[in-house]
């Protein structure tokens, strides 16, 4: 039964304290304070994801969180919440949290957007709150793109797959989230991202060479990995099976909400531009080329 029709959506932008590898490469004297106010196609990379949530009949209001009044010109449609442009995740989830919850004591669930994923659409923004309002009894739910479909328009895109036994996943980037869940997520964020922060795009898996070299010239990393780890069995069971190629998106839902206590959700959207976001140099050139053909209309 939908409980809602309209949502106000959280867009957390911001940067990491130290700058990525994507801003020094693409903004070197560091005019930008975020990969979101970068230029694309004679707009910011920001501006063409606004302008598919305002399209949508199922967006509310738009809480933009890390960006302040200098940055972005902010409307009655498009907000802001105060926060540090390079505070966690963790921290704006928290904040966009708070301020919702004011404006909305009645409203259950926050939807969240990352910043940087200017290819996405209406159509696949439309798809996600369509599976939610069907779904309002669960406490996290994500979207997930078949692997397919996303090699099929952005091949060579370097992201890790999520490969289950039935079906091979990439993960998008937006999620709904019940308000009285985020303590416990930010909780397992906080640790899991302690150790996980090292690793990034460019390698591939925990099996691959330069992650284990890696590992074993930190071994205070592994300690705290296998620390991290021998206090949650649920979630290395979930790991084993998934190493081990037995593991089914139905076996993962599962597991993870009993080792949460929460109802988790993996949506299938068979649309790119719900998954692609821009964390290396080479995807802002793949993303403007997506954009071009999809959003720009020929002359």
């Amino acid at each position: 039964m939908m409980t809602q029709t309209t949502y106000p959506v959280l867009v957390l932008c911001g940067r990491d304290a130290n700058r990525r590898e994507l801003l020094k490469v693409l903004d070197p004297d560091g005019k930008y304070p975020s990969k979101a106010l970068l230029p694309m196609l004679g707009k910011r990379v920001i501006d063409w994801q606004l302008e598919a949530l305002q399209a949508s009949s199922n967006v509310a209001e738009i809480y933009l969180i890390g960006l302040h009044q200098d940055d972005y010109p902010f409307s009655d449609k498009v907000q802001h919440i105060s926060i540090e442009t390079t505070s966690t995740i963790q921290e704006k989830i928290t904040a966009g949290w708070k301020t919702i919850s004011n404006l909305y004591p009645d409203l259950e669930h926050i939807v969240i957007s990352t910043g940087d994923a200017p290819a996405i659409t209406t159509e696949a923004i439309d798809q996600f709150f369509k599976v939610f309002d069907q779904h309002n009894d669960i406490d996290v739910l994500i979207p997930g793109v078949p692997e397919e479909i996303t090699a099929k328009e952005f091949p060579e895109h370097g992201r890790r797959v999520g490969k289950f036994l039935d079906q091979n996943l990439y993960f998008g980037e937006m999620a709904a989230i019940r308000k009285n869940s985020i303590p416990v997520i930010k909780n397992e964020l906080n640790q899991f991202t302690n150790w996980l922060r090292p690793f990034n795009r460019r390698y591939d898996t925990l099996k691959s060479g330069p992650t284990l070299v890696y590992l074993a010239k930190n071994p205070r990393l592994l300690l705290l990995i296998f620390k991290y780890f021998a206090k949650r069995p649920r979630l290395c069971l979930l790991i084993f099976k998934y190493l081990s190629g037995r593991l089914s998106l139905a076996d993962a839902e599962k597991i993870l909400s009993k080792f949460l206590n929460l109802k988790i959700k993996v949506t299938i959207i068979p649309d790119v531009s719900i998954v692609m976001d821009m964390d290396l140099p080479e995807d802002y050139q793949k993303l403007s080329d997506y954009i071009e053909r999809t959003k720009i209309p020929s002359v």
